[in-house]
């Protein structure tokens, strides 16, 4: 598409492209729609072409007597369009045979390709394109027998990914693609993992064969995971007496560690293990560490002494220890590479979710895979899967820079920031990082160290922009430092295996704070609540360090800190009466539109203007298909606090958070839409400081939603959270009392969530 022409109205989807003969099928980056098409319905989409004017004739308003350009639909189409081609080899792969005999020779690989087929396609037009695909079907079955291969499709919903296997010659090929047309040839026993086959002629005439067939969107390298490069360093002095105690009335929150273990050094606080490593392969160092943040951070932190002590965490031993970096042990326990390793965090997250009721998991590992680096990741869409599956939250470290490219400190002067993050060209977030159901979280400097601004992003640090407009990461929080001080290290302090007072630092220890808050806010709240809310309470509840709110970095500060640093959960819950904030739990089903019109608290109203604070966060479980690339998200749920204006109608009063004012009004163009509106993310949040806005004290506040081109919403609604507040910035105005009385006179009931916590409190 045209730059100017990506939104929906614009795709040729009417009278070219049309759904009955030229499915969409895919889409690759924003704007680009993929279609299947056969020779004979691409000549029909030519004739279409050819019915667009030359000329644009004009019409006249007869009221006002003017004449306007009056396209017919099908100039409007064709003028959309920027360019059209078929879907080449070299749109499927970005790698050469050498580049990828060599990769997959790597252990941890499973020596296996990734291959994305595109969706079975239907047209009531076009019976070719039935015929065609069963005929790339039989042919990628018969490709595969030809050239002794394994092929196997992966799990996960949407559309088909296979692993893919070169075989030594001679060796029968196994078979197991179960694609809607057409049966699958039977598959051969497996044994013994077969040997890597590193010629590079083998995987030259294995790509080209792949590539050649249609149905074939991409061949793709394996991730493979990350691990940290360092253990902790002790500091050689033991930790407080009772640090790990735990008492008999322990806190109720609860995290799950994905890591390769956690050591007895946390004492009691494990709940319970996973089980999956044998002793002799458990490295235990680094989740160790997690796990005394978890419990300790407040404790043995000062500047994190607002966290209450104690946490209960699950130890989830899945990453086998691998002291040589040789991958042997990882292959040993996951010999199909990151694909079997993601269906044990799978398995492992269902059983524990079950069996102790667990929904926040510390997830602080990253993949690396060679090539484009603007792909949604195999492992984030294993994990959003998992993550909507089991009704849980993966908290993911955004990744940490080798140190040799990392970037110079974070200078106190901004020109000297900002330079120093326009240089950084590869510390973009590590997958799976992007996962668009979880939640990731970068790097912070802690304060007191010297020559250091505190709270600046750490040197170290990956960070966004997310894919195509997503807000990635999601939080920040205090990882250590990059720039250690010789007396107390990095600056940020927990255990180690062995039981010693130790300093280190990462995105992996900046991911915890974040969960500790989130399992904070899941045992707080009395009931069970949605994910959706927790995420948005936690949203809606981050602030934004000084340094990050100076002019000259607000237009970057999104990209580097998301919605910013959570604060403690019971001051997410336990508010002053000068405001009143207001969660909205619900699905909004199709044809429907949630809208609460209200009188702004009149304690903040002089002659019909308004003043205070207003603060409104939104996440949605939208419907995500995978095969459409940048535009994945097919449903759009929207929310807005509008202020009546003198026609009668309402005007928009709210920003994006952490995002520059860069025009008055609201943005019109599709690309201005998804930078200011936060249009098609999954969680966004808004702000506005009234001092004294008019004319009227009559306010809306509406969810809504929009789908994509030729899109249905689903029969079973969208399930969102939309978290309100409206205060008094001078903490006096009683706020709380005034609205709530209002709602009750609508006939609005409502609950106080934060009964329970004063209770305890007290207690």
């Amino acid at each position: 598409m045209a730059p100017n022409a990506i939104a929906k109205s614009h795709r040729p989807q009417q009278r070219l492209f049309r759904p009955a003969l030229t499915p969409h099928v895919a889409t690759a980056r924003v704007g680009e729609p993929i279609y299947a098409v056969t020779p004979d319905s691409l000549r029909k989409v030519l004739a279409a072409v050819l019915k667009a004017e030359t000329k644009v004739p004009q019409k006249v308003d007869p009221k006002t007597g003017r004449s306007f350009p009056n396209p017919s639909r099908y100039r409007c189409e064709v003028s959309a369009i920027d360019t059209i081609s078929l879907w080449t080899e070299e749109d499927k792969r970005g790698f050469s045979a050498a580049e990828g005999a060599a990769w997959l020779s790597r252990a941890g690989t499973g020596g296996r390709y990734l291959v994305e087929l595109f969706p079975i396609a239907t047209a009531e037009t076009s019976p070719e394109l039935t015929t065609a695909e069963q005929h790339a079907i039989e042919s990628l079955q018969n490709g595969v027998g030809a050239l002794s291969l394994s092929m196997i499709r992966l799990r996960g919903a949407g559309a088909p990914v296979l692993s893919l296997q070169p075989l030594p010659p001679g060796m029968p090929s196994i078979v197991r693609l179960a694609l809607p047309q057409g049966d699958a040839a039977s598959p051969s026993p497996e044994s013994a993992e077969p040997p890597a086959v590193v010629d590079e002629a083998t995987h030259q005439s294995v790509l080209e064969s792949i590539s050649r067939n249609p149905l074939v969107r991409s061949v793709l390298l394996p991730p493979v995971v990350q691990r940290a490069a360092t253990a902790p360093l002790s500091l050689g002095s033991p930790l407080p007496a009772g640090t790990f105690d735990r008492p008999s009335e322990a806190s109720a929150a609860l995290v799950g560690i994905v890591d390769g273990g956690v050591g007895d050094a946390v004492g009691d606080w494990v709940e319970g293990r996973w089980g999956q490593l044998a002793d002799t392969d458990r490295d235990v160092s680094h989740g160790t560490f997690i796990s005394g943040l978890l419990v300790a951070a407040g404790t043995l932190n000062s500047f994190l002494a607002k966290q209450p002590h104690g946490c209960r965490v699950i130890d989830v031993d899945v990453l086998p220890a691998d002291p040589g970096e040789t991958g042997i042990p990882f292959d040993a326990y996951y010999p199909g590479g990151v694909p079997d390793f993601m269906d044990e965090v799978e398995a492992a997250i269902a059983d524990l979710r079950t069996r102790y009721g667990v929904r926040v998991f510390n997830f602080s590992m990253n993949f690396r895979t060679p090539g484009d680096g603007t792909r949604y990741g195999y492992a984030a869409i294993r994990l959003d899967q998992i993550a909507a599956q089991q009704d849980v939250i993966l908290v993911i470290s955004a990744g940490n820079i080798p140190l040799a490219q990392q970037r110079a400190e974070w200078s106190a002067d901004t020109t000297a920031a900002l330079a120093s993050l326009v240089a950084d060209t590869d510390g973009i977030l590590a997958e799976p990082g992007e996962s668009l159901f979880n939640a990731s979280v970068s790097a912070l400097n802690p304060p007191g160290l010297p020559s250091q601004v505190p709270f600046a992003l750490a040197r170290y640090s990956r960070r966004g922009p997310g894919l195509r407009g997503a807000t990635k990461p999601d939080f920040a929080h205090v990882g250590g430092s990059g720039t250690p001080s010789p007396t107390i290290g990095s600056g940020l302090f927990s255990v180690t295996a062995d039981g010693n007072l130790a300093a280190d630092a990462g995105t992996s220890y900046a991911a915890p704070l974040v969960a500790r808050r989130l399992a904070d806010l899941d045992s707080l709240i009395e009931g069970d609540v949605s994910r959706e809310v927790l995420l948005a309470m936690l949203s809606h509840h981050s602030h934004t360090p000084g340094v990050f709110a100076q002019k000259d970095i607000l237009p970057v500060t999104r990209d580097l800190i998301g919605f910013g640093v959570p604060v403690e959960a019971e001051e997410m819950l336990q508010r002053d009466d000068s405001e009143i904030t207001l969660v909205f739990d619900s699905v909004l089903q199709p044809n429907e539109q949630a809208t609460l019109t209200f009188a702004w608290p009149e304690s903040l109203v002089t002659d019909g203007k308004c003043r205070g604070y207003a603060k409104l966060t939104l996440v949605a479980r939208p419907q995500l298909a995978y095969e459409h690339g940048d535009e994945r998200v097919r449903v759009n749920i929207a929310a807005k606090l509008m202020q009546q204006n003198k026609d009668g109608g309402f005007d928009n009063r709210l920003r994006p958070v952490n995002m520059a004012k860069t025009r008055d009004g609201e943005p019109r163009a599709e690309r201005d839409l998804i930078n200011e509106t936060l249009k098609w993310q999954v969680a966004k949040s808004f702000d506005a400081r009234l001092a004294g806005r008019g004319p009227s004290s009559t306010w809306k506040f509406v969810v809504n939603y929009l789908t994509r081109a030729d899109e249905v919403m689903p029969t079973e609604g969208v399930e969102f959270a939309a978290v309100l507040t409206i205060s008094d910035p001078k903490g006096v105005a009683p706020v709380f009392r005034q609205m709530r009385q209002q709602l009750g006179q609508l006939g609005i009931r409502t609950d106080d969530i934060r009964t329970s916590i004063r209770s305890r409190a007290r207690a």
